[in-house]
This record gives C-alpha cells, structure tokens and sequence, in this order.
C-alpha cells in the first residue's frame, strides 16, 4: 500500500494505491494544522473508505516547505511507526528524466511528478498543463528530457487578485459561460479567466513549437482542468490525478532496496 501527498498551494491531495485502486483525499492547505489532527484526518477517511491501515509506504511532493515535515510527522503517527520508507521528491531522484535546464533544484515537486507520470504514460514528447493555483507547462521531449515549460497565474489566483485589488471588482463564482462576450461585470471576468487562460496556454504551446520545432502531445491536469480543458482547442488528454500517478512512479523508482 503506498499514500502519496501533494502538497499545493491550495489544496493537499492525497492518494491511496491498494488492491482496490487509486482513491483520493483533497482538503484545503491552509491553515497549517498540528501533525496529530492531520493524522485523525487521514485516519477516518482511511476508516470511512475501509482501507486497513498496515504495510504503508509513503511519498511527499509539497511547494509548501512549511508543511512538508509536518504532513511526513502526520504519515508517521497515522501508521504508528510501521512505514517502511517516506520519501520527499526533489529533482536528485531517479526519475527516469534528465533536466536540461538551468537550475533544476527551483522546479517544483508536482511539476517533476507531472513530467514523470506522462512521460511514462505515453514515452513520447509530453506538454503537460497542470491548470492549479498557477497554470504551469512542463515539457519532456522524445528523448525523456525535461526542457523547460512556462508559469503563469492560475484563474483562482487570478480572480482573487481582481477582488482584492480594485475597487470595483469582486471575486466571482468559477463557474464558466458559453460566450466570450460578457454581457455584464461577472460575465466579463468568467470570459477573460476562462478564455484568456485557455488562449495563454494555447499561445504559449504554439511558441514552444516554433522555437523547438516540434510538436507535443497535451495533457491537463490540476484543480481547475476539468473546467478549463473544454476552452482548450488543440487536442489532449485530461488526467486529473496526474501528480498522484507520477508520484507513485516516482515511488517504485526510489524504493529502498
């Protein structure tokens, strides 16, 4: 049995690899709580979902450092010491990846665990756009090489951002619309998050192809693609649970011998 945590900005998944399958936990990241309650969090879904708690092994991916020992301390009190192994994901790993960029130790975790989940789901040239509190693209070419990709605001952040820094304009509810055309103040902001999000990513994915001159499979992922995705043109593959699998790759790849 493996539990694998990623650790988002907004959001702590959690997924549990049994016999049964892949079943996932997601409860807000903030605020930090004590290793105890996030132990008694994880213990009654266990309880709820009927997953006996023996023979774990874990894994952590986490772009929040000040949560990342806690949610290991709360993996630890959850299996009262009978883990094997927990590992925490950084770039040094084997990951089946070679970086060729400058400065891998500044890529986040979830991004390495994209890279490696599609990578070994499709052994192709892969842009991955995980669509969470910042939209990302991660790129691996044909020769597994991970070269780079692009950051930009995520629609939530996006949107929070609107509410608390104008004077006029208010958060809205993430729900798209069918028309680019807002007709009034809410409509204007779901147009420009969804349509300006969906012809960023599209725009970007384009330049990327001029300039290596080749083409990439696309697939979506994070808290938002199942609502993003439809806005996106080119074809793809959406993976909602693309960080959990690539975890669990990542798992298999570094287990203690």
């Amino acid at each position: 049995m493996l539990i694998a945590v990623d650790i988002g900005n907004s959001s702590i998944n959690i997924g549990y690899f049994s016999e049964k399958g892949l079943i996932v936990q997601k409860f807000d990241t903030k605020p930090l709580r004590k290793a105890s309650e996030y132990s008694l969090i994880l213990s009654d879904f266990l309880l709820q979902n009927h997953i006996e708690k023996k023979d774990f092994n874990g894994i952590i991916s986490s772009v929040v450092i000040s949560h990342t020992s806690v949610l290991r301390n709360a993996l630890e009190l959850l299996l009262d010491k009978q883990v094997i192994d927990i590992l925490i994901v950084d770039h040094k790993m084997n990951t089946g990846l070679e970086f060729k960029i400058r400065k891998p130790e500044e890529i986040g975790a979830d991004r390495i665990a994209n890279a490696v989940g599609a990578w070994e789901m499709y052994k192709t040239r892969v842009a991955v756009v995980d669509f969470g509190t910042a939209t990302t693209i991660t790129v691996v070419d044909k020769d597994a090489n991970y070269i780079g990709g692009s950051i930009m605001p995520g629609i939530g952040l996006m949107n929070d951002m609107l509410g608390k820094r104008t004077s006029k304009l208010k958060s809205i509810a993430l729900k798209p619309q069918e028309s680019a055309l807002g007709k009034d103040t809410t409509e204007c902001i779901s147009s420009g998050l969804f349509y300006g999000t969906a012809g960023a990513v599209e725009r970007i994915l384009e330049e990327i192809e001029k300039e290596t001159g080749i083409g990439f499979r696309v697939v979506v992922t994070g808290g938002h693609c199942q609502t993003v995705e439809k806005f996106i043109r080119r074809p793809h593959d959406i993976k909602p649970d693309l960080t959990l699998q690539g975890l669990k790759i990542l798992y298999e790849k570094n287990r203690p011998s």
